[in-house]
């Protein structure tokens, strides 16, 4: 009889051998779970949403956002329709997006750049401009994340504010030393971009720390010395989902004597 076998698209393959089909759709059902959805704008809620395009939205008596002037390197606020609601408001021209990007060597702090690739700036006095190709210290910015917001901090400890002009319009600067409702934005991320949280590396480190933990408390008396099992982590996890995670932290210690109360 033959090894292989003839599929539709002519390609061949060995007897028994899996679709790739299925495996792909696994994994984009995952990445979908594990990132939420995946188009459109979204809420930013931490650093790490704001690496990517961001929409920085004044949540006032009606909308407005930050845009990037397409005549010079100046930094405006552009009115959005009284008609869109902040849930599903998303940006309608290129100059009110920036793109967010970690400041090399920092864990915590970024830079904003516009669609003509210049740099969101503030100086000493709080004016805020975007002329610059290069980093400096003046294009850095501290996120502060806020529960009814985002608040951005320049090198100077000073924040980005809005300012409501009489007769109508804003005034952008960053000469503000707390933060209030004119600091505080909300930011919209793409959800594409949004960082996936890896979980399974998060739980592989959360069960080996709990298996060492209850060796250390049941094990029995071995000259100070911890002894784990050389059991694969895979069924700690399983037991875990299936509710039977004690049970199986007991069968592994008892596998390796490690728990006097073990018979």
């Amino acid at each position: 009889m033959s090894e292989y076998k003839v599929v539709s698209n002519s390609r061949l393959r060995f007897r028994g051998e899996r679709s790739s089909k299925k495996k792909k759709k696994r994994k984009a059902e995952e990445a979908i779970e594990e990132g939420g959805q995946q188009d459109g704008w979204i809420f930013a809620t931490s650093v790490e949403d704001l690496v990517g395009p961001i929409f920085i939205i004044f949540n006032n008596e009606t909308l407005a956002c930050l845009q990037s002037s397409d005549n010079d390197s100046s930094v405006t606020v552009h009115d959005i329709s009284p008609t869109e609601r902040l849930s599903t408001v998303e940006p309608d021209e290129v100059n009110c997006v920036f793109v967010g990007a970690r400041v090399v060597g920092s864990n915590d702090r970024i830079t904003l750049k516009t669609y003509k690739n210049k740099y969101l700036s503030a100086d000493k006095f709080g004016v805020i401009t975007a002329e610059r190709e290069a980093i400096g210290p003046q294009e850095e910015w501290l996120p502060v994340i806020r529960d009814d917001g985002i608040a951005f901090q320049s090198v100077y400890d000073k924040f980005l504010s809005i300012d409501e002009i009489a007769g109508g319009g804003y005034k952008i600067r960053a000469d503000v030393e707390t933060v209030g409702f004119c600091e505080t934005f909300r930011v919209k991320c793409q959800a594409r971009f949004r960082k996936k949280q890896r979980v399974t590396k998060k739980e592989d480190r959360a069960v080996s720390e709990i298996e060492v933990e209850q060796i250390k408390k049941y094990q029995t008396w071995g000259g100070g010395r911890i002894k784990t099992s050389e059991g694969d982590a895979n069924e700690l996890r399983k037991a875990r989902k299936e509710g039977k995670f004690s049970e199986a932290l007991l069968d592994r210690r008892e596998r390796v004597k490690a728990d006097r109360y073990c018979k």
